[in-house]
């Protein structure tokens, strides 16, 4: 394996252990706000939940929590930022790193199939699309891997005062 593909993998694989660090945190965080007597119930009630469910539950409760509401809507804006990354990062295929405009590329094929309508001159074209391929670069995956570290940061400090507070 060459020094490209090593570094390219070793930051997907980065990233991966951050995308699961993240969602682990926010459900801990949902768990936290539910504050039940009885520690399984919160855990029950989520335990298959999607990213995109989580969210939105942890806003639906904070609204009757008020617990660093502001706080809150900033963590929940900044994990939908990148959830549709995130979403890649789990489902997509991943081709080989190489090398192009002075970065390091990897091609990403979404699997996902999507309808689409465009509107033409002649008419509405109504079509299934399959398979969207999405390329990154290395300076991008790092970037988002910030990104997500500047999430899970903030995720500790919630859980920290959660903690204290119950």
């Amino acid at each position: 394996m060459s020094d490209i593909q090593i570094d390219f993998y070793a930051q997907l694989g980065k990233l991966s252990v951050n995308f699961a660090r993240m969602e682990l945190k926010l459900s801990s965080i949902l768990n936290y706000l539910i504050d039940v007597d009885e520690d399984l119930i919160p855990v029950i009630l989520t335990e298959n939940n999607s990213l995109h469910q989580t969210i939105d539950l942890v806003k639906k409760i904070n609204k009757i929590k008020n617990f660093e509401s502001e706080i809150i809507k900033d963590l929940l804006e900044r994990i939908s930022s990148v959830k549709s990354s995130r979403n890649l990062f789990i489902h997509g295929i991943w081709g080989e790193p190489f090398e192009s405009e002075n970065d390091i590329k990897i091609v990403c094929e979404e699997h996902k199939i999507r309808y689409q309508e465009k509107t033409t001159e002649y008419g509405v074209d109504k079509q299934w699309k399959y398979n969207n391929f999405h390329t990154f670069t290395l300076s991008f995956l790092k970037q988002l891997t910030t990104t997500i570290e500047d999430i899970i940061r903030l995720q500790d400090y919630l859980l920290n005062k959660l903690k204290v507070e119950s």
